[in-house]
């Protein structure tokens, strides 16, 4: 069997593996280890399938180094700012996507989440999307790839760890609170274990252990949700701060 019809059928295993891993499995480190080595051996399928079509048609060479050194001038050079508003809206539409997901310790997706991964998971996710879409090495560089490495608890949240978040405020409660001073993706930490993202019109949205799934309310000053009603840090994303 050719080597590249090889490297295309680990390839494809790789991508099945990856597939089910994901929907059945929470993301650990092992699991964020097969994605990474699934990308890389995808890249390496790519290039032993441009060295055979440079065999037969070496002309090909000379575009592709051409607009591969325009990526790494795109990738080393680039340094615009992201479009914050754009990025919160997209950040608030894929926190909405997990809307009816089951509550699952330590998970990332939407097979199961937890409250941190809720936050975390829809802000690489819209990183991901808006750098694409304007095709910002901002967002879609190292910086992207460390957030998405690396898990952060509520603790961790609470704390700015790596310096993703930073301290806005406190409140007694969110139950009545005044939330103009907030904008959509903002997060509320409370007692240290549990976030809660703010997503406009006085709503949180939240994976609830007690509702065994993501639910968004409004924290009217009347509800007796739990997590309404005890001291919160407010906090806000690093890449969500206005310029």
């Amino acid at each position: 069997m050719p080597f590249r019809i090889l490297c295309s059928w680990i390839l494809g295993i790789l991508l099945a593996a990856c597939a089910v891993v994901v929907r059945l499995s929470v993301m650990t480190t092992s699991v964020r280890v097969l994605l990474v080595s699934t990308m890389i051996f995808c890249i390496f399928t790519g290039v032993v399938h441009l060295v055979r079509m440079f065999e037969f048609k070496p002309k090909m060479l000379f575009p592709v180094f051409f607009f591969l050194c325009l990526f790494v001038l795109w990738g080393v050079l680039g340094n615009k700012p992201p479009d914050v508003p754009l990025l919160r809206g997209e950040y608030i539409k894929r926190l909405n996507v997990f809307e009816g997901s089951r509550y699952l310790l330590g998970g990332e997706t939407s097979g199961g989440i937890d409250c941190s991964g809720l936050a975390r998971s829809a802000l690489w996710q819209a990183m991901l999307l808006e750098g694409v879409r304007e095709v910002n090495p901002h967002l879609l560089g190292m910086k992207f790839w460390r957030f998405w490495w690396r898990d952060i608890s509520a603790s961790d949240i609470l704390h700015c760890k790596y310096g993703y978040t930073k301290a806005i405020g406190t409140a007694p409660k969110l139950a009545g609170y005044d939330t103009s001073d907030l904008k959509p993706g903002d997060l509320a930490v409370a007692s240290g274990i549990h976030v809660m993202i703010y997503v406009g019109d006085g709503k949180w949205i939240e994976s609830s252990p007690g509702d065994k799934k993501v639910v968004t309310n409004k924290a009217s000053a009347s509800s007796k949700r739990g997590w309404f009603n005890v001291p919160v840090t407010l906090m806000r994303w690093w890449i969500l701060e206005d310029k």
